[in-house]
């Protein structure tokens, strides 16, 4: 049976990947710093899925959690988790990420979840990852880290956040490859979520359908690249 890590697995998009792997007959290690009702509800449902305490900004916290599950073969490590900083829908979350109004508390907070914490996690448990069959490091990203795409400016915060995760997950393929270790950066869509809004083109059920079809046919040609949850290459 193959083995899942994911952060940030409380709501969202993490809540929609714990479902679909837990129903896939996956173990699901769900990771998050609270537990939501709809988790508990999911792991009351599949004895596939245990919920563990995680804080991607804590060092301490990762650390407990590798001990935690010392040797175990972990196949995808997802890091999901992440934020936009201030709300991008509530408390003038854009506001704060336009020139000439910048809020470098929240820029902090944003590198320390989004970049950070995917890289604490890839040397937390890069050894369970080897042990395992797919060995696979996945980290969402997003299309507005991109340089080619970028016609409107503005988020700083989260586009510079996402943009560095790219060149992580380049560099984190080219280091762990002799390991066997596939690491890529896949970009969820823009998905009806907290985060996302209300108004976003797509649903957290397509999202996650699409990444999980990624991740499933992930191979070395594809990483060091951008992915888009339907397949496609954005250019960065």
């Amino acid at each position: 049976m193959s083995t899942v890590l994911i952060t940030g697995a409380n709501r969202g998009l993490g809540l929609r990947f714990s479902h679909c792997y837990a129903e896939q007959g996956w173990t699901v290690v769900a990771g998050c710093r609270s537990v939501s009702p709809e988790l508990a509800a999911l792991a009351d449902k599949h004895d596939n899925l245990r919920i563990v305490s995680l804080d991607v900004t804590d060092a301490d916290s990762v650390a407990a959690l590798a001990s935690e599950l010392g040797d175990e073969p972990i196949d995808v490590l997802l890091n999901n988790a992440g934020i936009y900083g201030n709300s991008a829908f509530k408390d003038g979350g854009i506001a704060h990420q336009n020139f000439g109004n910048t809020d470098f508390d929240n820029w902090e907070n944003v590198l320390r979840v989004n970049l950070f914490g995917p890289m604490r996690m890839a040397e937390a448990f890069v050894n369970n990852v080897a042990r395992s069959e797919q060995k696979k490091i996945v980290t969402l990203s997003s299309e507005v880290s991109s340089n080619a795409m970028n016609e409107f400016g503005g988020m700083y915060a989260y586009r510079t956040s996402k943009a560095a995760v790219n060149m992580l997950m380049t560099s984190m393929s080219v280091n762990l490859a002799e390991r066997g270790i596939l690491a890529l950066a896949l970009h969820p869509g823009w998905a009806q979520t907290d985060m996302g809004g209300p108004n976003a083109p797509i649903t957290p059920e397509e999202s996650v359908d699409g990444c999980m079809r990624v991740i499933a046919d992930l191979d070395k040609s594809m990483v060091g690249k951008l992915i888009q949850y339907d397949g496609q290459v954005l250019p960065y």
